[in-house]
């Protein structure tokens, strides 16, 4: 597995792991970021407007869509499993949920203002033409953010983000779930998780393939703790001239 993607049979075990710990899904993404993640989520809600057609593409149980303020609201997600955690948490007025893909969106070129990927970006099936995918919905001037598990190039924090991924998050993961849970510890979800931490691209990385997919204005800035960070891109507009 590269930072660009991974192969189908990778896909649907890392598919697979997400399923596993669903039940547990909150519980350990809370212990893992020392309960900062629903801080970075409301930060990032804030950058959509209320007027905005906003896409979220990895919404899971919608822990992250449920802060988002805009009146129309798609929720892109593969699993339903992860789909059916959000009824009764998300209304049904603002949000629309689609089945799929962000390797093949569902809405027509154009479509919206904002694109969200919150810790969905990693797992992505094949990231430049996700990106690709983004860039097409996107109407002129729209912003396509991703926020996830920081990555930096190199030095200190690189070795101590290594170490939190690699060896404290499964013990915290392994505190979270139920004892009674044998059956999912047998299949070990959380390498999978792992290996798309570690295949994940540097802030430099992704923004060039931000750059590859036509988005121009791309920067990147760390969340508290410099744990995750967003990285963002603009949809250009159609010169006139």
């Amino acid at each position: 597995m590269d930072h660009r993607g991974m192969d189908r049979t990778e896909w649907r075990e890392l598919e697979g792991s997400l399923e596993d710990i669903a039940p547990y899904y909150e519980k350990v993404n809370s212990m893992m970021t020392f309960g900062l993640v629903d801080r970075w989520r409301r930060r990032v809600a804030a950058l959509a407007k209320d007027d905005d057609v906003v896409l979220e593409i990895g919404s899971g149980p919608g822990s992250f869509t449920r802060h988002l303020a805009s009146r129309t609201i798609y929720c892109l997600e593969p699993s339903m499993e992860f789909a059916s955690a959000s009824k009764g948490i998300l209304d049904p007025e603002r949000v629309t949920m689609l089945k799929g893909v962000a390797e093949k969106i569902p809405l027509s070129t154009g479509s919206v203002d904002k694109v969200f990927c919150m810790f969905s970006f990693r797992d992505f099936f094949d990231k430049p033409a996700a990106l690709s995918e983004m860039n097409r919905v996107l109407k002129e001037g729209g912003d396509a953010i991703i926020a996830d598990v920081a990555k930096p190039d190199n030095g200190p924090l690189a070795k101590l983000l290594e170490l939190h991924f690699k060896m404290l998050v499964p013990i915290l993961a392994h505190i979270a779930v139920s004892r009674s849970s044998t059956e999912v510890w047998r299949r070990d979800p959380y390498s999978r998780l792992i290996d798309t931490w570690v295949a994940y691209g540097s802030p430099a990385e992704n923004e060039a393939l931000f750059r590859q997919s036509g988005f121009d204005q791309v920067s990147t800035e760390y969340l508290e703790l410099k744990g995750a960070a967003i990285t963002r891109g603009k949809k250009p507009w159609k010169s006139t001239s």
